[in-house]
Order: C-alpha cells, then sequence, then structure tokens
C-alpha cells in the first residue's frame, strides 16, 4: 500500500476541506505542502498543498469525491438542524461539521 495524489489545492484551507471530506466518507488522508503555500513567488517549485490518501486502494473512490467536491455545492433545499448536537448546516452539507451526525433523511 501506498499514498496516492488525489487533489492539488489552491490554498491549505481548500486541501483540509477536500481532506476531511474524505474522512467523512472513511478514507484516511493526508495534506501534503500546507506550509510550503506560504513561500509561494519566492520558491522554484511547486509549492500547492495536494491532498493524499493513505490506502491506495481507496483512490478511486476518493478521485470521484474529489471530482464532485471540485463541481462545488449543487444540491437545493433546505438548511437544516443537526439532530444530535443542534448546530445550523446549509442544504448541501450531509455531515455535521460538529459532530459528523449525518444528515437526516427529508
Amino acid at each position: 500500500m501506498s499514498a496516492r495524489e488525489v487533489y492539488l489545492a489552491a490554498d491549505p484551507v481548500n486541501a483540509e476541506i477536500a481532506k476531511d471530506l474524505l474522512a467523512g466518507h472513511g478514507i484516511e488522508a493526508h495534506v501534503r505542502n500546507q506550509y510550503l503555500w506560504g513561500g509561494m513567488g519566492d520558491l522554484p517549485a511547486n509549492v500547492y498543498p495536494s491532498v493524499w490518501v493513505d490506502d491506495d486502494r481507496d483512490f478511486i473512490e476518493a478521485k470521484a469525491l474529489i471530482r464532485t467536491f471540485e463541481r462545488g455545492p449543487i444540491k437545493q433545499g433546505r438548511p437544516w438542524q443537526c439532530p444530535q448536537c443542534g448546530e445550523y448546516l446549509d442544504a448541501q452539507f450531509e455531515l455535521c461539521w460538529n459532530c459528523q451526525t449525518a444528515k437526516p433523511a427529508d
């Protein structure tokens, strides 16, 4: 098993969001180069942060999730309240950001 890159992010924030999206689907991943991004323009190299899956067997599923992530929010609907912790979330979120509870079925 070896790590494989699934996403090259524009900045560290998007890299962390993508990593957390994968984690929410049971895929272990990590971010590389998140600190090099601060040297943009000063370093003669690719300094964009990237997301890597830890297990090569998760690569295809992870790439599919990343493609959906890159298309942006497409779900319409009503905001919802987490039944576990009470947090209010926008319709496009499938998991509560606060406690990771799944969005209830409509």
